[in-house]
């Protein structure tokens, strides 16, 4: 009862309101979410009640309502606010219809495509049209998780940018945070029941997604804000090109929950590292730079910072200001590419140091233990990525292809799956959501 005569002393007061203090109804909405942190404007809120039972509610309470209101619904429009062709519009009290909302033009708001069919969809993705000839994945998982819904529905977005009339494929979302990374109860369940052969299947799946992004024949660009975690960080290292939120954490944190980065993270930093070694230069330096990123989890704190630990590249990756902007940025990079795309080649040309780089890492890793940095775990997991970060024990330094930087890589993180400690922390990760150091 307290509620139903808040809302209706609300209404009553917002719709008497115009044009004394706004001339739209959008403006007073804006300023209540802005000004006052309200989730919801009160127009808002009206439509999800219901106009005609917002009005029944006022009247009984003995409020008034304003003519123009009555007026809207004997007109037939029986919404304030209405999503149309991916655009958000309202009404407009002076012109006595809809229109598209002032300042939104350059966003892109998958909630304004609801209305329309989607391309494809599965129980935690969804993919939609949004104009040109570009096509947007959206995660719908819960708390943006990658499993294996995401990742099938992944590759078949790929498959349909393809082999239709399509310009390239962006994977964003407007929920707060892009994605937490990996679905961490399909591992855990996994891994508890030791089904390494399923775990092994479900990784490959990982890695090949990732690398699909990579070698794709058309452009896939991705758009993040807040957490990009564990794999959401590995989706983004792996596209054509990222529009980045300005405010974003990102990073590769599995280390915090006993495993290594394992759809192509681990493998990613190797090659990042291949390429900036020159000859005559002393690379090992660059390789431990790499090695402490992803053995402390180190998470950028902003999108620039995320160019320092090497999770984002520098004219291949953007960052943008303004959140809502994000999908459309990433859209109009589609295009960008698209104009002259050319179908990467697999690598064969990584550049490992072999036991070169393994003694020098280990040694970094012995650092980080006696300076408390890490437990004893932590340095069997950080021994893990060494491994992969060199190739393995090579008798020295050697050029090799990215999938059998993978394959290691995929070894190294089955193999940590089959550690009790690791164990430990996925669940004590699942409980209390937070990371344990064993």
């Amino acid at each position: 009862a307290l509620i139903r005569r808040s809302l209706a002393s609300l209404f009553a007061y917002v719709s008497n309101r115009i044009p004394e203090i706004a001339d739209q109804l959008y403006a007073i909405d804006d300023a209540m979410r802005a000004g006052y942190a309200w989730e919801m404007g009160p127009f808002e809120y009206w439509d999800a009640v219901g106009i005609e039972k917002g009005i029944e509610a006022a009247e009984a309470e003995g409020e008034t309502i304003a003519d123009w209101v009555k007026d809207m619904l004997a007109a037939g429009h029986t919404t304030f606010y209405k999503r149309e062709g991916g655009a958000l519009k309202y009404y407009d009290v002076l012109k006595k219809g809809y229109q598209t909302k002032p300042g939104t033009e350059s966003f892109i708001v998958l909630d304004n495509y609801r209305d329309q069919a989607p391309v494809m969809k599965n129980s935690e993705v969804v993919l939609h049209d949004i104009g040109d000839g570009v096509l947007c994945l959206e995660f719908v998982s819960a708390h943006n998780t990658i499993g294996e819904g995401v990742l099938r529905g992944m590759n078949e977005a790929i498959q349909i940018a393809e082999e239709g009339d399509w310009k390239g494929l962006v994977i964003g979302n407007n929920a707060k945070n892009f994605s937490v990374g990996a679905n961490l109860m399909m591992i855990a369940m996994l891994a508890y029941q030791q089904e390494f052969d399923e775990l092994n299947m479900a990784v490959n799946l990982f890695q090949q997604t990732t690398m699909r992004c990579r070698y794709s024949s058309v452009p896939v660009v991705i758009a993040t804000q807040g957490y990009t975690f564990g794999g959401g960080c590995e989706t983004l290292m792996h596209c054509d090109g990222a529009v980045m939120a300005a405010e974003s954490y990102i990073g590769l944190v599995e280390v915090g929950v006993g495993l290594i980065p394992g759809g192509g993270g681990t493998k990613e930093f190797a090659v990042r590292a291949s390429d900036q070694f020159f000859e005559g230069d002393v690379q090992i330096p660059t390789l431990i730079d790499r090695f402490r990123n992803i053995a402390l989890a180190s998470v950028a704190t902003s999108a620039h910072q995320a160019y320092d630990l090497g999770y984002a590249i520098p004219g291949r990756d953007e960052v943008v200001l303004n959140t809502d902007r994000n999908i459309a940025l990433a859209k109009h990079k589609v295009l960008d590419l698209a104009r002259n795309y050319t179908q990467p080649v697999h690598r064969t040309d990584v550049t490992v140091l072999g036991r070169t780089g393994l003694a020098a890492l280990y040694a970094a890793a012995n650092e980080l233990r006696l300076g408390k940095y890490a437990s004893e775990h932590d340095i069997k997991i950080a021994h893990k990525i060494a491994y992969v970060l060199c190739g393995g024990d090579l008798t020295g330094t050697q050029q090799v292809s990215e999938q059998y930087l993978l394959d290691i890589e995929r070894e190294a993180f089955l193999s940590l799956c089959g550690e009790q400690k690791t164990l430990e922390r996925i669940q004590h990760m699942l409980q209390t959501n937070k990371p344990l150091r064993n």
